[in-house]
């Protein structure tokens, strides 16, 4: 829990950071990466406790999951910038 719990944090540093270099809004970027990493991880989390007993991977998975998550919301915040 406590990796997820870093791991958020980044991701909300990291897309603030992202949203000022590409000239956008950086809270509003900050809360659509730590929701949809929230959102992953929660989805991820239901599915491993359901198909595991493995306590380091149910812990670890739902947040690496997530953070993969995230970077493809990035990813697609970047791309919709450059349509413009």
């Amino acid at each position: 829990m406590l990796l997820a719990k870093i791991i958020a944090v980044a991701i909300l540093i990291w897309f603030f950071h992202s949203a000022k270099e590409n000239g956008q809004e950086p809270f509003k970027w900050a809360i659509i990466g730590f929701v949809g990493y929230a959102i992953t991880w929660e989805a991820a989390h239901l599915i491993t406790d359901a198909i595991t007993e493995n306590r380091a991977i149910a812990s670890t998975f739902p947040a690496l999951i997530a953070m993969v998550g995230a970077w493809l919301i990035r990813q697609k915040l970047i791309s919709d910038i450059k349509k413009l």
